[in-house]
């Protein structure tokens, strides 16, 4: 991983958005802090639809000062159907964007309360809300990477894809603490289709500091759910398999170069 490449001035989607609590069942008084595997597979089961991570550790990843009494997360991915994507710029790509985050936002409350139902506490953090940082946590799950766009990106969904967290304090959730996908960082050293693509040219790069920056003013994946760097990446266009196959090639290049 090119830990030297950093994104800054990200675009803040949910900063001043609060969406109210959805939970149906409250927190247990008595709860446990350690998962079966007989649980964690039915879990996993029953969320099949979803990609899903966990992680130990949570600092640093809090955003807007914000800071909560959890020790572990369960991260939940949402692929962004391709409906979303052909919606055309402006009322109408963002009005699918927001209907998946409230749709989405529904469903990590449901998830909520199964846990809560099982005796394990909970707090939500909606897909929406920027209360942390959603490529970072759930790049710490080693699903997937974080390229060059700020885009997270991984096997099952590619680009294409929205986060949400649950809270919790469980001691014993399985962790990776290697990540596979982190060559995804290393392509995009070679790849610039979502700064070329960008309609309003808020993404630019500079190599020699490896430093990717988004102009939070002139990105409109937020206010007018543009998606076109999501659209021009390889991950999305050709899927994860053949994009890993061709950085195979090009490290083999390199090394008789």
């Amino acid at each position: 991983m090119n830990d030297n490449t950093t994104i800054t001035n990200m675009p803040c989607c949910g900063a001043d958005l609060t969406f109210p609590d959805l939970s149906l069942v409250e927190n247990p008084k008595n709860p446990k802090d350690t998962i079966s595997e007989e649980f964690l597979k039915q879990f996993e089961e029953d969320f099949k639809d979803f990609d899903i991570g966990y992680v130990n550790g949570l600092e640093g990843l809090f955003l807007h000062d914000y800071n909560f009494d959890y020790t572990s997360a369960i991260v939940i991915s949402h692929e962004m159907y391709d409906y979303i994507l052909e919606a055309e710029i402006g009322a109408e790509a963002e009005k699918a964007n927001n209907d998946l985050y409230e749709n989405f936002g529904t469903i990590t409350y449901f998830i909520s309360d199964y846990l809560r139902e099982n005796g394990f506490e909970t707090y939500v953090a909606h897909p929406r809300e920027e209360k942390i940082n959603f490529s970072k946590i759930a790049e710490k799950t080693n699903m997937g990477s974080i390229g060059k766009g700020g885009l997270f990106i991984s096997p099952r969904f590619g680009p294409k894809q929205k986060m949400s967290a649950i809270l919790v304090n469980i001691k014993n959730l399985p962790v990776t603490y290697e990540n596979p996908h982190s060559w995804i960082r290393e392509y995009c050293e070679y790849c610039n289709s979502c700064i070329r693509k960008c309609p309003k040219k808020a993404l630019s790069y500079i190599k020699e500091n490896r430093q990717m920056s988004i102009d939070e003013n002139l990105c409109i994946g937020c206010s007018e759910g543009c998606t076109e760097c999501i659209k021009s990446c390889p991950f999305y266009q050709k899927g994860y398999s053949k994009v890993y196959e061709k950085f195979k090639k090009i490290q083999k290049r390199r090394k008789k170069n």
